[in-house]
């Protein structure tokens, strides 16, 4: 199978960080067609985070670190989540099944990881291997996008922090953004990372680094300035997060 491979935005980034953004793209594989489904499921947060990988490139332009974005579709596999959990390959959109997602095969399923999820994975470790080399406290962020409805319940927060073991980041994160009236922001809302999840923990869990996750709710995110605006947000808290000494 071959497969998009991630982007890299600001390779040789001179900050101490590294951004990850697992459900950046839309893309899928040849031999997978549409994944069985209606093209309209293309443009929908079930594909990808919507208006992410746009603020990625936003943010690039304002922070300089590297950025690695998955272009690949979340349906094919999705690389924020462990390779065993039932989740990792959705099988069902709202009661709908993905046809192409019925019923594969452990080696089926060994194909996608080894086409799309892993390279993603050791794309991002190198690089962050390298930060962590080159800087003594370097941030881990992974950066999403969410819905303001899902499951018929309105979501109230505009941006919301997703951690484990450390909250440092996302202590530091808050109460910068918390400065802006007007933000309604969640903590460990409206994902929790205390359960784990996959990008942030296989990648600093136990380091003592900086790491958290971020969504942004993706109707901030529909036109080109208030993409623009979340991405001169972000890029001030996060390089308040160097100044400050959370990160280094």
């Amino acid at each position: 199978m071959n497969a998009n491979p991630p982007i890299v935005l600001n390779p040789q980034g001179r900050l101490p960080g590294v951004i990850a953004v697992d459900h950046a793209g839309r893309s899928v594989p040849p031999g997978l067609g549409e994944l069985g489904l209606a093209p309209a499921w293309r443009d929908s947060h079930y594909f990808c985070d919507l208006g992410v990988a746009e603020l990625a490139h936003e943010l690039a332009a304002r922070i300089d670190v590297p950025i690695v974005l998955c272009d690949v579709s979340r349906l094919v596999i999705d690389v924020n989540r462990w390779v065993d959990d039932p989740r990792s390959i959705a099988t069902a959109l709202e009661g709908a099944p993905i046809p192409a997602n019925a019923a594969l095969s452990p080696a089926e399923r060994e194909v996608r990881q080894e086409a799309v999820f892993w390279p993603y994975h050791k794309l991002l470790g190198a690089i962050w291997e390298r930060q962590t080399a080159r800087h003594p406290r370097p941030f881990l962020f992974a950066l999403h996008s969410c819905t303001r409805v899902f499951q018929g319940q309105h979501r109230p927060w505009d941006g919301g922090t997703i951690w484990h073991d450390d909250d440092a980041l996302s202590r530091h994160l808050l109460d910068h953004l918390g400065k802006e009236d007007g933000l309604v922001l969640g903590d460990n809302q409206p994902y929790s990372g205390q359960n784990g999840v996959f990008t942030v923990d296989w990648h600093s869990y136990g380091s003592g680094l900086p790491a958290c996750g971020f969504e942004v709710t993706n109707d901030l995110l529909e036109t080109g300035p208030g993409r623009a605006r979340w991405a001169s947000r972000l890029a001030g808290a996060l390089t308040a997060a160097i100044d400050d000494g959370v990160a280094a």
